[in-house]
Protein backbone atom coordinates (compact mmCIF):
# COMPACT_ATOMS: atom_id res chain seq x y z
CA UNK A 1 0.00 0.00 0.00
CA UNK A 2 1.41 3.40 -1.01
CA UNK A 3 0.48 7.03 -0.82
CA UNK A 4 -0.80 6.76 -4.38
CA UNK A 5 -3.17 3.96 -3.33
CA UNK A 6 -4.76 6.15 -0.67
CA UNK A 7 -5.03 9.05 -3.12
CA UNK A 8 -6.58 6.78 -5.77
CA UNK A 9 -9.22 5.49 -3.34
CA UNK A 10 -9.96 9.03 -2.24
CA UNK A 11 -10.40 10.22 -5.83
CA UNK A 12 -12.53 7.18 -6.73
CA UNK A 13 -14.88 7.86 -3.85
CA UNK A 14 -15.01 11.51 -4.83
CA UNK A 15 -15.87 10.64 -8.44
CA UNK A 16 -18.77 8.44 -7.31
CA UNK A 17 -20.00 11.18 -4.96
CA UNK A 18 -19.86 13.77 -7.74
CA UNK A 19 -21.78 11.45 -10.05
CA UNK A 20 -24.53 11.08 -7.46
CA UNK A 21 -24.58 14.84 -6.84
CA UNK A 22 -24.90 15.69 -10.53
CA UNK A 23 -27.68 13.14 -11.04
CA UNK A 24 -29.48 14.47 -7.98
CA UNK A 25 -29.43 17.98 -9.45
CA UNK A 26 -30.51 16.84 -12.91
CA UNK A 27 -33.25 14.49 -11.65
CA UNK A 28 -34.48 16.65 -8.80
CA UNK A 29 -38.19 16.32 -9.69
CA UNK A 30 -38.45 12.48 -9.84
CA UNK A 31 -36.34 12.08 -6.70
CA UNK A 32 -38.56 14.57 -4.88
CA UNK A 33 -41.62 12.67 -6.09
CA UNK A 34 -40.18 9.45 -4.66
CA UNK A 35 -39.49 11.10 -1.31
CA UNK A 36 -42.95 12.65 -1.09
CA UNK A 37 -44.52 9.27 -1.84
CA UNK A 38 -42.50 7.58 0.91
CA UNK A 39 -42.79 10.48 3.39
CA UNK A 40 -46.35 11.77 2.90
CA UNK A 41 -46.34 13.79 6.12
CA UNK A 42 -43.05 15.58 5.46
CA UNK A 43 -42.92 19.23 4.41
CA UNK A 44 -42.44 19.26 0.60
CA UNK A 45 -40.55 22.55 0.73
CA UNK A 46 -38.14 21.17 3.34
CA UNK A 47 -37.59 18.01 1.29
CA UNK A 48 -36.87 20.09 -1.81
CA UNK A 49 -34.48 22.35 0.09
CA UNK A 50 -32.55 19.39 1.46
CA UNK A 51 -32.42 17.79 -1.97
CA UNK A 52 -30.90 20.95 -3.44
CA UNK A 53 -28.37 21.52 -0.67
CA UNK A 54 -26.83 18.05 -0.39
CA UNK A 55 -25.21 18.06 -3.87
CA UNK A 56 -23.63 21.45 -3.21
CA UNK A 57 -22.18 20.08 0.00
CA UNK A 58 -20.51 17.39 -2.10
CA UNK A 59 -19.02 20.05 -4.39
CA UNK A 60 -17.58 21.91 -1.39
CA UNK A 61 -16.12 18.69 0.01
CA UNK A 62 -14.57 18.01 -3.40
CA UNK A 63 -12.41 21.11 -2.97
CA UNK A 64 -11.16 19.79 0.37
CA UNK A 65 -10.44 16.41 -1.20
CA UNK A 66 -8.29 18.04 -3.88
CA UNK A 67 -6.16 19.60 -1.13
CA UNK A 68 -6.02 16.29 0.75
CA UNK A 69 -4.68 14.53 -2.35
CA UNK A 70 -1.85 17.03 -2.79
CA UNK A 71 -0.93 16.74 0.88
CA UNK A 72 -1.12 12.93 0.77
CA UNK A 73 1.24 12.72 -2.17
CA UNK A 74 3.70 14.90 -0.24
CA UNK A 75 3.51 12.45 2.64
CA UNK A 76 1.96 14.91 5.09
CA UNK A 77 0.84 12.94 8.20
CA UNK A 78 -1.78 15.59 8.98
CA UNK A 79 -3.50 14.80 5.69
CA UNK A 80 -3.62 11.13 6.60
CA UNK A 81 -5.26 11.95 9.94
CA UNK A 82 -7.84 14.12 8.19
CA UNK A 83 -8.61 11.42 5.65
CA UNK A 84 -9.07 8.88 8.45
CA UNK A 85 -11.63 11.16 10.11
CA UNK A 86 -13.41 12.17 6.90
CA UNK A 87 -13.61 8.63 5.54
CA UNK A 88 -15.07 7.27 8.79
CA UNK A 89 -17.64 10.08 8.92
CA UNK A 90 -18.50 9.55 5.25
CA UNK A 91 -18.94 5.82 5.77
CA UNK A 92 -21.35 6.45 8.63
CA UNK A 93 -23.29 8.98 6.55
CA UNK A 94 -23.67 6.66 3.56
CA UNK A 95 -24.80 3.84 5.85
CA UNK A 96 -27.49 6.12 7.26
CA UNK A 97 -28.70 7.09 3.77
CA UNK A 98 -28.96 3.43 2.76
CA UNK A 99 -30.79 2.42 5.94
CA UNK A 100 -33.23 5.34 5.68
CA UNK A 101 -34.01 4.49 2.02
CA UNK A 102 -34.53 8.20 1.36
CA UNK A 103 -33.55 7.86 -2.31
CA UNK A 104 -34.72 5.71 -5.24
CA UNK A 105 -33.15 2.30 -5.88
CA UNK A 106 -30.97 3.49 -8.77
CA UNK A 107 -29.45 6.19 -6.56
CA UNK A 108 -28.97 3.70 -3.73
CA UNK A 109 -26.89 1.63 -6.15
CA UNK A 110 -24.51 4.58 -6.45
CA UNK A 111 -24.50 4.88 -2.66
CA UNK A 112 -23.53 1.21 -2.39
CA UNK A 113 -20.55 1.96 -4.63
CA UNK A 114 -19.64 4.81 -2.29
CA UNK A 115 -19.97 2.46 0.65
CA UNK A 116 -17.57 -0.08 -0.85
CA UNK A 117 -14.93 2.52 -1.71
CA UNK A 118 -15.22 4.27 1.67
CA UNK A 119 -14.94 0.96 3.50
CA UNK A 120 -11.80 0.15 1.53
CA UNK A 121 -10.44 3.62 2.28
CA UNK A 122 -11.13 3.29 6.01
CA UNK A 123 -9.33 -0.05 6.10
CA UNK A 124 -6.41 1.20 4.01
CA UNK A 125 -5.66 4.37 5.95
CA UNK A 126 -5.59 2.43 9.21
CA UNK A 127 -3.07 -0.19 8.02
CA UNK A 128 0.27 -0.04 9.80
CA UNK A 129 2.20 -0.11 6.53
CA UNK A 130 0.30 2.92 5.26
CA UNK A 131 0.69 4.87 8.48
CA UNK A 132 4.43 4.18 8.48
CA UNK A 133 4.70 5.69 4.99
CA UNK A 134 3.66 9.02 6.50
CA UNK A 135 6.12 8.97 9.41
CA UNK A 136 8.82 10.96 7.62
CA UNK A 137 8.88 14.64 8.62
CA UNK A 138 7.55 17.08 6.05
CA UNK A 139 9.51 20.33 5.54
CA UNK A 140 7.47 23.28 6.80
CA UNK A 141 6.05 25.66 4.24
CA UNK A 142 7.62 29.09 4.89
CA UNK A 143 4.72 30.99 3.36
CA UNK A 144 2.55 32.74 5.99
CA UNK A 145 -0.87 31.36 6.76
CA UNK A 146 -3.25 31.38 9.68
CA UNK A 147 -5.91 28.70 9.44
CA UNK A 148 -7.38 29.51 12.85
CA UNK A 149 -7.93 33.13 11.89
CA UNK A 150 -9.47 32.12 8.55
CA UNK A 151 -11.90 29.70 10.18
CA UNK A 152 -12.75 32.25 12.86
CA UNK A 153 -13.73 34.75 10.18
CA UNK A 154 -15.68 32.10 8.26
CA UNK A 155 -17.78 31.18 11.31
CA UNK A 156 -18.02 34.65 12.84
CA UNK A 157 -19.37 36.40 9.74
CA UNK A 158 -22.75 34.62 9.46
CA UNK A 159 -23.16 34.92 13.23
CA UNK A 160 -22.74 38.71 13.03
CA UNK A 161 -24.72 39.17 9.82
CA UNK A 162 -27.66 36.83 10.46
CA UNK A 163 -27.78 35.35 13.95
CA UNK A 164 -27.22 38.46 16.07
CA UNK A 165 -29.90 40.31 14.09
CA UNK A 166 -32.47 37.59 14.74
CA UNK A 167 -32.87 36.88 11.03
CA UNK A 168 -32.57 33.18 11.85
CA UNK A 169 -34.96 32.18 14.64
CA UNK A 170 -33.92 29.50 17.10
CA UNK A 171 -36.45 27.09 15.62
CA UNK A 172 -34.75 27.52 12.22
CA UNK A 173 -31.15 27.04 13.38
CA UNK A 174 -30.99 23.82 11.37
CA UNK A 175 -30.85 26.02 8.24
CA UNK A 176 -28.12 28.30 9.59
CA UNK A 177 -25.26 26.32 7.90
CA UNK A 178 -26.69 27.38 4.53
CA UNK A 179 -25.34 30.88 5.19
CA UNK A 180 -21.80 29.84 6.13
CA UNK A 181 -20.37 29.33 2.60
CA UNK A 182 -21.57 32.62 1.09
CA UNK A 183 -21.09 34.77 4.19
CA UNK A 184 -17.99 33.13 5.64
CA UNK A 185 -16.13 32.40 2.42
CA UNK A 186 -17.32 35.71 0.95
CA UNK A 187 -15.91 37.77 3.83
CA UNK A 188 -12.68 35.76 3.83
CA UNK A 189 -12.29 36.25 0.08
CA UNK A 190 -12.81 40.01 0.47
CA UNK A 191 -10.35 40.20 3.35
CA UNK A 192 -7.66 38.20 1.53
CA UNK A 193 -8.08 40.17 -1.70
CA UNK A 194 -8.00 43.52 0.07
CA UNK A 195 -4.96 42.72 2.20
CA UNK A 196 -3.05 41.32 -0.77
CA UNK A 197 -3.66 44.60 -2.60
CA UNK A 198 -2.62 46.62 0.43
CA UNK A 199 -6.13 47.98 0.89
CA UNK A 200 -7.79 49.27 4.03
CA UNK A 201 -11.25 50.19 5.24
CA UNK A 202 -12.29 51.86 1.98
CA UNK A 203 -11.36 48.77 -0.02
CA UNK A 204 -13.26 46.50 2.37
CA UNK A 205 -16.37 48.66 2.12
CA UNK A 206 -16.26 48.84 -1.68
CA UNK A 207 -15.87 45.08 -2.03
CA UNK A 208 -18.54 44.64 0.64
CA UNK A 209 -20.90 46.73 -1.47
CA UNK A 210 -20.08 44.58 -4.50
CA UNK A 211 -20.75 41.50 -2.37
CA UNK A 212 -24.13 42.90 -1.30
CA UNK A 213 -25.13 43.56 -4.91
CA UNK A 214 -24.21 40.03 -6.00
CA UNK A 215 -25.87 38.31 -3.04
CA UNK A 216 -29.06 40.35 -2.98
CA UNK A 217 -29.29 40.93 -6.72
CA UNK A 218 -28.31 37.54 -8.18
CA UNK A 219 -28.36 34.92 -5.41
CA UNK A 220 -31.49 35.97 -3.49
CA UNK A 221 -32.86 38.17 -6.31
CA UNK A 222 -34.37 40.40 -3.64
CA UNK A 223 -33.34 43.66 -5.31
CA UNK A 224 -35.82 43.11 -8.15
CA UNK A 225 -38.22 40.39 -7.00
CA UNK A 226 -41.86 41.55 -6.75
CA UNK A 227 -42.65 38.96 -4.07
CA UNK A 228 -39.60 37.97 -1.97
CA UNK A 229 -39.94 39.26 1.62
CA UNK A 230 -42.72 41.56 0.29
CA UNK A 231 -39.85 43.98 -0.39
CA UNK A 232 -41.63 45.46 -3.40
CA UNK A 233 -44.31 46.80 -1.02
CA UNK A 234 -41.85 48.65 1.21
CA UNK A 235 -41.50 51.69 -1.04
CA UNK A 236 -42.11 52.85 -4.62
CA UNK A 237 -40.00 50.85 -7.04
CA UNK A 238 -37.58 52.56 -9.41
CA UNK A 239 -36.95 50.87 -12.77
CA UNK A 240 -37.89 47.55 -11.23
CA UNK A 241 -35.61 48.03 -8.21
CA UNK A 242 -36.96 47.54 -4.69
CA UNK A 243 -35.64 50.87 -3.43
CA UNK A 244 -36.03 50.60 0.35
CA UNK A 245 -34.81 47.00 0.35
CA UNK A 246 -31.79 48.04 -1.72
CA UNK A 247 -30.99 50.93 0.63
CA UNK A 248 -31.16 48.61 3.63
CA UNK A 249 -29.02 45.79 2.29
CA UNK A 250 -26.47 47.75 0.30
CA UNK A 251 -25.54 49.58 3.50
CA UNK A 252 -26.00 46.60 5.82
CA UNK A 253 -23.75 44.12 4.00
CA UNK A 254 -20.58 46.25 3.70
CA UNK A 255 -20.75 47.01 7.42
CA UNK A 256 -22.19 43.92 9.13
CA UNK A 257 -21.26 41.20 6.64
CA UNK A 258 -17.74 42.44 5.88
CA UNK A 259 -16.17 45.26 7.88
CA UNK A 260 -17.21 44.33 11.43
CA UNK A 261 -16.43 40.57 11.21
CA UNK A 262 -13.04 41.29 9.60
CA UNK A 263 -12.17 43.95 12.18
CA UNK A 264 -13.07 41.68 15.09
CA UNK A 265 -11.15 38.75 13.62
CA UNK A 266 -8.06 40.85 12.98
CA UNK A 267 -8.25 42.05 16.59
CA UNK A 268 -8.38 38.47 17.87
CA UNK A 269 -5.34 37.58 15.74
CA UNK A 270 -3.62 40.97 15.84
CA UNK A 271 -0.14 39.44 16.08
CA UNK A 272 -0.64 38.20 12.51
CA UNK A 273 -1.17 41.78 11.36
CA UNK A 274 -2.67 42.48 7.96
CA UNK A 275 -0.84 39.66 6.22
CA UNK A 276 -2.97 37.15 4.28
CA UNK A 277 -4.42 34.21 6.18
CA UNK A 278 -4.35 31.94 3.13
CA UNK A 279 -1.89 30.83 0.50
CA UNK A 280 -2.75 30.78 -3.18
CA UNK A 281 -4.49 27.40 -3.11
CA UNK A 282 -6.57 28.42 -0.12
CA UNK A 283 -7.55 31.67 -1.83
CA UNK A 284 -8.72 29.81 -4.94
CA UNK A 285 -10.65 27.32 -2.81
CA UNK A 286 -12.28 30.17 -0.91
CA UNK A 287 -13.41 31.81 -4.14
CA UNK A 288 -14.93 28.54 -5.35
CA UNK A 289 -16.70 27.94 -2.03
CA UNK A 290 -18.09 31.50 -2.07
CA UNK A 291 -19.44 30.95 -5.59
CA UNK A 292 -20.96 27.62 -4.58
CA UNK A 293 -22.40 29.31 -1.51
CA UNK A 294 -24.14 31.84 -3.73
CA UNK A 295 -25.51 28.96 -5.78
CA UNK A 296 -26.64 27.19 -2.62
CA UNK A 297 -28.51 30.29 -1.47
CA UNK A 298 -30.01 30.68 -4.94
CA UNK A 299 -31.51 27.18 -5.00
CA UNK A 300 -32.41 27.04 -1.30
CA UNK A 301 -34.33 30.30 -0.79
CA UNK A 302 -35.94 31.76 -3.98
CA UNK A 303 -37.50 28.48 -5.22
CA UNK A 304 -39.37 28.06 -1.92
CA UNK A 305 -40.07 31.69 -0.99
CA UNK A 306 -40.43 33.17 -4.48
CA UNK A 307 -41.10 30.27 -6.86
CA UNK A 308 -40.96 30.96 -10.56
CA UNK A 309 -39.18 34.31 -10.43
CA UNK A 310 -35.96 34.80 -12.38
CA UNK A 311 -34.08 38.09 -12.35
CA UNK A 312 -34.29 39.64 -15.86
CA UNK A 313 -31.18 39.66 -18.01
CA UNK A 314 -30.70 43.45 -18.07
CA UNK A 315 -30.65 43.91 -14.26
CA UNK A 316 -28.41 40.85 -13.92
CA UNK A 317 -25.88 42.31 -16.36
CA UNK A 318 -26.14 45.67 -14.60
CA UNK A 319 -25.47 44.09 -11.20
CA UNK A 320 -22.39 42.30 -12.53
CA UNK A 321 -21.12 45.48 -14.18
CA UNK A 322 -21.54 47.60 -11.05
CA UNK A 323 -19.87 44.91 -8.92
CA UNK A 324 -16.92 44.82 -11.33
CA UNK A 325 -16.61 48.62 -11.22
CA UNK A 326 -16.67 48.56 -7.42
CA UNK A 327 -13.92 45.94 -7.43
CA UNK A 328 -11.86 48.16 -9.73
CA UNK A 329 -12.47 51.10 -7.41
CA UNK A 330 -11.31 48.99 -4.45
CA UNK A 331 -8.08 48.34 -6.35
CA UNK A 332 -7.72 52.05 -7.00
CA UNK A 333 -8.03 53.11 -3.35
CA UNK A 334 -5.46 50.65 -2.01
CA UNK A 335 -2.68 51.99 0.15
CA UNK A 336 0.42 52.66 -1.94
CA UNK A 337 3.95 52.67 -0.52
CA UNK A 338 5.55 56.07 -0.31
CA UNK A 339 8.04 56.81 -3.07
CA UNK A 340 11.55 57.76 -2.12
CA UNK A 341 12.75 60.83 -3.91
CA UNK A 342 15.81 63.06 -3.59
CA UNK A 343 16.33 64.80 -0.30
CA UNK A 344 14.44 68.09 -0.30
CA UNK A 345 16.39 71.30 -0.27
CA UNK A 346 16.37 73.39 2.85
CA UNK A 347 13.31 75.56 2.98
CA UNK A 348 11.54 77.86 5.29
CA UNK A 349 9.51 76.35 8.08
CA UNK A 350 6.04 75.33 6.87
CA UNK A 351 3.03 77.26 7.96
CA UNK A 352 1.45 75.81 11.10
CA UNK A 353 -1.42 73.40 10.47
CA UNK A 354 -4.33 73.42 12.89
CA UNK A 355 -4.26 70.32 15.08
CA UNK A 356 -7.06 67.83 14.51
CA UNK A 357 -9.64 67.63 17.24
CA UNK A 358 -9.16 64.77 19.67
CA UNK A 359 -11.30 61.69 19.15
CA UNK A 360 -14.00 61.13 21.77
CA UNK A 361 -13.57 58.38 24.33
CA UNK A 362 -14.16 54.86 22.96
CA UNK A 363 -17.33 54.48 25.03
CA UNK A 364 -18.72 57.66 23.47
CA UNK A 365 -17.97 56.39 19.98
CA UNK A 366 -19.68 53.09 20.83
CA UNK A 367 -22.74 55.03 21.92
CA UNK A 368 -22.84 57.01 18.69
CA UNK A 369 -22.41 53.99 16.40
CA UNK A 370 -24.94 51.99 18.41
CA UNK A 371 -27.50 54.77 18.15
CA UNK A 372 -26.76 55.17 14.43
CA UNK A 373 -27.22 51.44 13.75
CA UNK A 374 -30.44 51.31 15.74
CA UNK A 375 -31.79 54.48 14.14
CA UNK A 376 -30.89 53.41 10.60
CA UNK A 377 -32.53 50.00 10.94
CA UNK A 378 -35.61 51.41 12.68
CA UNK A 379 -36.16 53.89 9.85
CA UNK A 380 -35.60 51.55 6.90
CA UNK A 381 -36.70 48.07 8.09
CA UNK A 382 -40.49 47.50 8.47
CA UNK A 383 -41.31 45.92 11.84
CA UNK A 384 -44.17 45.38 14.31
CA UNK A 385 -46.56 44.50 11.49
CA UNK A 386 -45.79 47.54 9.34
CA UNK A 387 -45.81 47.03 5.59
CA UNK A 388 -43.59 50.05 4.93
CA UNK A 389 -40.61 51.51 6.81
CA UNK A 390 -41.41 53.44 9.98
CA UNK A 391 -45.18 52.78 9.71
CA UNK A 392 -45.60 55.08 6.71
CA UNK A 393 -47.97 54.75 3.76
CA UNK A 394 -47.45 55.52 0.10
CA UNK A 395 -44.83 58.05 -0.85
CA UNK A 396 -44.47 59.19 2.76
CA UNK A 397 -41.95 56.34 2.99
CA UNK A 398 -39.44 58.61 1.26
CA UNK A 399 -39.07 60.55 4.53
CA UNK A 400 -37.71 57.67 6.66
CA UNK A 401 -35.63 56.52 3.70
CA UNK A 402 -34.04 59.96 3.53
CA UNK A 403 -33.62 59.98 7.31
CA UNK A 404 -31.82 56.64 7.22
CA UNK A 405 -29.49 57.93 4.51
CA UNK A 406 -28.75 61.07 6.55
CA UNK A 407 -27.86 58.95 9.59
CA UNK A 408 -25.39 56.94 7.51
CA UNK A 409 -23.79 60.06 6.04
CA UNK A 410 -23.48 61.78 9.42
CA UNK A 411 -21.94 58.82 11.26
CA UNK A 412 -19.60 58.12 8.32
CA UNK A 413 -18.46 61.74 8.32
CA UNK A 414 -17.97 61.72 12.09
CA UNK A 415 -15.97 58.48 12.01
CA UNK A 416 -13.79 59.79 9.21
CA UNK A 417 -13.04 62.94 11.22
CA UNK A 418 -12.34 61.00 14.42
CA UNK A 419 -10.05 58.54 12.62
CA UNK A 420 -7.91 61.45 11.44
CA UNK A 421 -7.28 62.54 15.03
CA UNK A 422 -3.88 61.66 16.54
CA UNK A 423 -5.64 60.24 19.61
CA UNK A 424 -7.49 57.58 17.57
CA UNK A 425 -6.49 54.08 18.68
CA UNK A 426 -7.44 50.48 18.07
CA UNK A 427 -9.80 50.76 21.05
CA UNK A 428 -11.79 53.45 19.23
CA UNK A 429 -12.10 51.22 16.17
CA UNK A 430 -13.28 48.28 18.28
CA UNK A 431 -15.71 50.51 20.15
CA UNK A 432 -17.26 51.60 16.85
CA UNK A 433 -17.73 47.96 15.84
CA UNK A 434 -19.13 46.76 19.16
CA UNK A 435 -21.43 49.77 19.40
CA UNK A 436 -22.90 49.18 15.94
CA UNK A 437 -23.22 45.47 16.65
CA UNK A 438 -25.07 46.14 19.91
CA UNK A 439 -27.46 48.60 18.26
CA UNK A 440 -28.23 46.15 15.49
CA UNK A 441 -28.88 43.31 17.96
CA UNK A 442 -31.19 45.52 20.03
CA UNK A 443 -33.16 46.26 16.87
CA UNK A 444 -33.34 42.53 16.13
CA UNK A 445 -34.70 42.01 19.64
CA UNK A 446 -37.41 44.60 18.95
CA UNK A 447 -38.28 43.66 15.38
CA UNK A 448 -37.45 40.00 14.75
CA UNK A 449 -37.87 38.13 18.04
CA UNK A 450 -41.40 36.68 18.03
CA UNK A 451 -41.02 34.07 20.79
CA UNK A 452 -39.85 34.24 24.38
CA UNK A 453 -36.89 32.00 23.54
CA UNK A 454 -35.79 34.32 20.72
CA UNK A 455 -36.13 37.38 22.97
CA UNK A 456 -34.04 35.78 25.70
CA UNK A 457 -31.46 34.66 23.14
CA UNK A 458 -31.07 38.06 21.50
CA UNK A 459 -31.11 39.80 24.86
CA UNK A 460 -28.28 37.55 26.01
CA UNK A 461 -26.37 38.25 22.78
CA UNK A 462 -26.77 42.00 23.28
CA UNK A 463 -25.53 41.75 26.87
CA UNK A 464 -22.61 39.57 25.77
CA UNK A 465 -21.70 42.06 23.04
CA UNK A 466 -21.66 44.94 25.53
CA UNK A 467 -19.54 42.92 27.97
CA UNK A 468 -17.02 41.82 25.36
CA UNK A 469 -16.88 45.32 23.92
CA UNK A 470 -16.19 46.85 27.33
CA UNK A 471 -13.37 44.37 27.92
CA UNK A 472 -11.92 44.94 24.44
CA UNK A 473 -11.69 48.72 24.75
CA UNK A 474 -10.44 48.80 28.34
CA UNK A 475 -6.69 48.45 27.55
CA UNK A 476 -7.03 50.94 24.71
CA UNK A 477 -4.59 53.76 25.66
CA UNK A 478 -1.42 53.72 23.59
CA UNK A 479 -2.48 51.02 21.14
CA UNK A 480 -2.20 52.25 17.56
CA UNK A 481 -5.04 51.88 15.14
CA UNK A 482 -2.94 49.51 13.04
CA UNK A 483 -3.80 48.38 9.57
CA UNK A 484 -7.51 48.88 9.55
CA UNK A 485 -7.09 51.69 7.03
Amino acid sequence: MTKKTVAALLLTGLAISLLGAVLTLLLHAPILGYQRAHQPHADPAALSRTLWTRPLTVFVVAILYARFVRQLLRGDPRALRRVRIVSAAGLAGVCWLLVSAAYPAWLRAIQIGQLVVLAALVITVNLRTVRSAFDAPVPPDPRPRNGRAAWTLILLTPVVAELTMGNVALRDLIYFPIFIPIYGAGALLIRETTRRLGGGTAGLLLLGLAYGILEEGLALQGLTSPHLYHAADWAPRLLGLNTAYAELNLIYHPVFSVLIPITLTEHLFRTHGDRPYLRRGGLISTAVVAALGAGLLRIAVPPTMDPGYQVPLLPAVLFLTVAALLAAAAYGVRRKPARRGPAPAAAAAPAPVPAAAAAPAPAVIAGWTGAAALGFLALIFPFAGARQPFFTHGTWVLLPMAGAAVIVLLIARALRRWRAAPTWTAAHRLAACFGALTGHTVFGLIANADTLQDRLFLGALAALTVTLGARAIRPAPGIPAGAAG
